[in-house]
């Protein structure tokens, strides 16, 4: 049983019973419990999304362009245009994740890696967070090295041109999105 969120009395409001895991697989794992409100007394079952927590990178060229990649995702059933990404592995820091996750999907690696932005993807339904990192002077050094159902094509895009990826609706992943607003609030650091 876990209590959470406290009112001004000190007295728990919501009380989650019963957890369970009900489908699992290699990528998330779906949990179920029942939760009370004691406000209203109403009780009911929920259900999360247990996921790693993952990583974007935001990474700059000497030339000041940011490297955007394309790659088919299953859930849109379309290429989608977005940044180096991917899980955390257990154990991993992020800005290491982010530096492996550069160097697999695009050959690329940078210098001054940081994180400039957290976020949790979906709090109603998801327990990870999602970190992005940045990297400035990133150059090729290899050929990038794709996981088995991966194929990326990568390339160093302006900030004019991303924008008006964004603003034409070619640019659609919301954690994407995200961690570009990040940099954009950033910029100043980043220069």
């Amino acid at each position: 049983m876990t209590a959470m969120t406290i009112d001004g009395n000190g007295k728990n409001l919501f009380q989650v019973t019963s957890e369970s895991i009900v489908f699992a697989s290699p990528l998330f794992q779906v949990e179920a419990a029942s939760v009370l409100c004691r406000r209203s007394g109403d009780e009911q079952p929920f259900y999360r999304l247990r996921c790693a927590d993952w990583v974007n990178v935001v990474a700059q060229t000497p030339e000041k362009k940011i490297l955007i990649i394309r790659q088919w995702r299953y859930g849109s059933g379309a290429e989608e245009i977005e940044i180096p990404g991917g899980t955390i592995d257990a154990g991993e820091e992020p800005i290491k994740a982010g530096c492996r996750e550069l160097l697999e999907e695009t050959g690329y690696v940078g210098e001054e890696a940081r994180i400039i932005g957290k976020v949790c993807p979906n709090p109603a339904i998801q327990s990870n967070v999602v970190y992005t990192i940045f990297v400035k002077n990133a150059i090729a050094v290899q050929p990038p090295r794709f996981d088995g159902m991966e194929d990326i094509s990568c390339q160093a895009t302006s900030e004019e041109e991303i924008w008006r990826l964004i603003d034409g609706g070619k640019i659609r992943h919301g954690l994407v999105l995200n961690a570009l607003l990040f940099y954009e609030r950033r910029r100043g650091l980043a220069g």
